[in-house]
C-alpha cells in the first residue's frame, strides 16, 4: 500500500528508470516495489548496519553525504524521479537545494516533498494563545511553495494533503474562518502538504520521452530556422526529409511545433507547405 509520497510515484518496470532519495529511509522498500527494476540511490548521512542492510536487501546503492552541508552534485538529467521529502525543512537554503535536484533530473522527471502549512489551524492556535513553534521559519503557505518552485525553474506544481484533521478535531475553525481566514481545499485543516513539482509541463514531458535528446534536438533547430525566416523553403524541406528518416509522425510533429513556434504566420506557412508532403500538421 503506498503512502506519503509515493503516492505521486507512478509504477516504473523500466530497467532504465532511475531515483534518487534523499534521507527518508521509510519509503526504500514501497518504491523498489513501484521500480521493481530500476536503479535506485539512497543519499544519507546515517551509516547504521541497518541502512547498510536494507539497501543491499533492496538492491539499492547506498550514498553516504550531507546535502545541506555540502549540496547535491552529478551529472545533469540522471533521474526519473527524486524523493526530497525534508527539503523545505532542512534545507538552509532550499531555492538552490531545487535548482540542483532540477539539474539532476531528466527532462521528464519530477520531485516530490512536503512541507508545513503556515496556515495550518493548530499553528494560528498557538500563535493566538501567544506561543510561537521553535522552527517558525520553516512553515510555509501553498502560494510561497509555488513562488519558489517557479523560480527554480519548475513547470507544473501539484499538492495533495499530508496531515489532514477535521472540523471535529478544531472546533473553532468556524471563529477563523469568520475572521476572514479562507479554507479553501481545506488548508485550514491541512498540517502538512506533500506536493510534487515536474521539470516539464506533463505534456512536454511526455513529447521529450518519444524521441532522443539528439533528435528533438535537431528538430528544434529546424523549426526554429522555418520560423525565422531562415532560408524557409529550403529548411523545411530538410525538416519533413529529417522527420522521415527518424520516423516522426505528423501529431508528434505538430504538437512539437505548437510547444516551441512563438509566431502564428510562421506556423500557418508550416500548415501549408506541410500539405505538399502529404503532413498533417494542426
Amino acid at each position: 500500500m503506498r503512502n506519503g509520497l509515493l503516492n505521486f510515484v507512478s509504477p516504473n518496470p523500466s530497467s532504465s528508470a532511475a531515483a534518487l532519495v534523499i534521507e527518508s529511509e521509510k519509503y526504500l522498500r514501497g518504491l523498489r516495489e513501484l521500480m521493481p527494476a530500476a536503479r535506485i540511490k539512497f543519499l544519507t548521512t546515517e551509516k547504521s548496519k541497518k541502512i547498510f542492510d536494507l539497501c543491499d536487501e533492496l538492491k539499492i546503492d547506498l550514498l553516504i553525504g550531507d546535502y545541506t552541508r555540502d549540496g547535491l552534485s552529478g551529472e545533469p538529467k540522471i533521474f526519473d524521479v527524486i524523493l526530497a521529502e525534508d527539503c523545505f525543512t532542512f534545507a538552509p537554503d532550499c531555492w538552490r537545494t531545487l535548482l540542483e535536484i532540477n539539474h539532476l533530473l531528466k527532462d521528464s522527471g519530477y520531485v516530490v516533498m512536503k512541507f508545513f502549512n503556515v496556515r495550518f489551524i493548530g499553528l494560528l492556535e498557538l500563535l493566538r494563545e501567544g506561543k510561537f513553534p521553535t522552527n517558525e521559519k520553516n512553515f510555509r503557505a501553498k502560494w510561497d511553495v509555488v513562488k519558489i518552485l517557479n523560480d527554480a525553474i519548475y513547470k507544473e506544481v501539484s499538492f495533495a494533503p499530508g496531515e489532514r484533521f477535521t472540523e471535529k478535531d478544531f472546533p473553532q475553525i468556524k471563529n477563523w474562518i469568520a475572521f476572514g481566514f479562507d479554507n479553501f481545499s481545506e488548508d485550514l485543516l491541512t498540517r502538512t502538504w506533500l506536493v510534487q513539482a515536474r521539470k516539464c509541463e506533463s505534456e512536454v514531458a511526455a513529447l521529450k520521452e518519444v524521441y532522443t535528446e539528439e533528435i528533438r534536438a535537431r528538430l528544434a533547430r529546424l523549426i526554429h530556422r522555418v520560423e525565422y525566416k531562415i532560408d524557409p523553403e529550403e529548411n523545411f524541406r530538410t525538416l519533413m526529409k529529417f522527420c522521415k528518416d527518424e520516423k516522426i509522425f505528423d501529431e508528434y510533429l505538430s504538437d512539437f511545433i505548437r510547444q516551441i513556434v512563438v509566431h502564428k504566420d510562421a506556423f500557418e506557412f508550416m500548415k501549408r507547405s506541410a500539405k505538399n508532403f502529404n503532413v498533417n500538421i494542426e
